[in-house]
């Protein structure tokens, strides 16, 4: 098999509806399942609240993100869109913080999760060598699709997607016409406090847009597929979102708070015994669901790493014939499988959500810059309304996020970002001697 190691352009087919269903897909993962409790638990009836919340972020971070996208066309997603405006050794630590931080331990948890479903049905799999057979199995498949072309990676994500979804649509459209309305009242508004703390929460839920924008250098017309792809995906989230929590609320009530399985239990009183066993077979597909889309989407991150120097020029390798990365891909799978094999993906849990607040910070500020240097590679840009005023907000909002974390979990993100530009940092210092002798 010939390859080539030069970076060669990838192939641009990425469109509106797959990058706008692989955005729904990557961050509607197996938590949703979960969610709703977690909201109750926190909020009460007054759940809906951290939605809007989020809501609120999300929809101010999207339009940086869209902005940012529409102005940067080169693929790397969030690395891209912090190293154009802010250099190499910013841009590496806001790569790391993407691939690590909401990637790789991500694929780990999530893999292991799937495992563990999958071992109330198939007992074989309590045994340590079928586990490990099972979990290299399936990145060794997704993998091969991924090489053997982006649009075959785009279709397994885009059809993943809609599997792993059509059962939560089923669920909420007719949840909202026979749920008990009365359950979803409340009397007594929740402090400030228990909103950031809940909401901090939910944010969670939300993470996956930033993994999806990795392949924006095979996306057709960046500066308008991207804008349309980030809300077009963000509404179908927000939408599925609210409507499950309404009709896990108005179908549990007060019980909801305390279930473990809230939504296969709604699905059992609205659907029936049948409508149960479904959802949990769901949760099952969703999990394969985000590693099929993650592993067409994340690679990139390390190809655009490769292009820039920042990692062995092998990486960056375009096969000659599926025009895809091909070696990312298979560095990534590896990575991601021995993570999940090993259970050290757990220590990396502690930081991923501090981390990635901190890469959206990185790319909101990098749109100001993007504006101040009229940077639009790919025609002309989306350009998000209000001057600065949304950039700003949504820094302010990320902040505040940061703020509400714990101090265990602020340390630990700032000492990761500073032991990653510290590294970047010496690296770019070699470099530029390299060239100077």
């Amino acid at each position: 098999m010939t390859t080539s190691t030069d970076a060669a352009p990838l192939k641009r087919v990425v469109t509106v509806s797959s990058l706008s269903l692989n955005v729904v897909n990557l961050t509607i993962a197996s938590g949703i399942f979960a969610l709703p409790a977690g909201m109750a638990a926190s909020l009460g009836h007054a759940a809906p609240l951290a939605y809007l919340v989020c809501a609120v972020l999300f929809g101010l971070v999207g339009l940086c993100f869209a902005e940012a996208g529409s102005r940067v066309g080169t693929a790397g997603g969030l690395y891209a869109y912090a190293s154009v405006p802010f250099g190499p050794v910013v841009g590496g630590v806001a790569g790391t913080l993407l691939w690590v931080a909401s990637g790789a331990s991500a694929d780990a948890a999530i893999i292991n999760l799937l495992v563990n479903t999958l071992q109330s049905v198939i007992p074989a799999l309590a045994v340590s060598w079928f586990r490990v057979a099972v979990i290299l199995g399936l990145f060794t498949v997704v993998a091969i699709i991924n090489i053997r072309g982006a649009r075959n990676g785009v279709r397994l994500s885009v059809l993943m997607t809609l599997i792993k979804i059509a059962p939560l649509v089923l669920l909420a459209v007719v949840g909202l016409f026979v749920i008990d309305w009365s359950q979803l009242g409340w009397t007594t508004m929740p402090s400030l406090k228990s909103l950031g703390g809940a909401s901090v929460s939910l944010f969670y839920a939300f993470i996956g847009v930033e993994a999806a924008l990795s392949m924006s250098g095979e996306v057709i017309r960046p500066a308008r597929t991207v804008p349309r792809a980030i809300l077009l995906g963000l509404l179908m989230i927000g939408s599925l979102y609210v409507s499950l929590q309404l009709v896990a609320q108005g179908a549990l009530g007060n019980a909801l708070a305390t279930s473990q399985t809230p939504l296969v239990e709604s699905a059992r009183i609205i659907l029936g015994p049948w409508g149960g066993a479904f959802l949990a077979a769901t949760l099952a597909l969703s999990a394969s669901g985000c590693i099929a889309g993650d592993l067409l989407s994340t690679p990139r991150v390390l190809f655009a790493f490769a292009q820039q120097g920042q990692l062995p020029r092998q990486v960056a390798a375009v096969h000659p014939r599926f025009g895809t990365p091909w070696i990312a891909i298979i560095v990534y799978a590896v990575v991601c499988a021995t993570l999940a094999l090993s259970g050290t993906f757990n220590q990396l849990a502690v930081i991923s959500s501090s981390g990635t607040l901190i890469l959206y910070f990185i790319c909101c500020l990098g749109v100001l810059r993007l504006r101040a240097h009229k940077v639009a590679m790919e025609g002309e840009p989306f350009v998000a309304p209000g001057g600065p005023l949304v950039p700003i907000l949504a820094m302010g909002v990320i902040l505040w996020m940061l703020w509400s974390l714990s101090l265990q979990e602020q340390l630990a993100a700032l000492a990761v970002v500073a032991v990653v530009a510290v590294i970047f940092a010496v690296h770019e210092r070699m470099k530029r001697r390299q060239i100077r002798s």
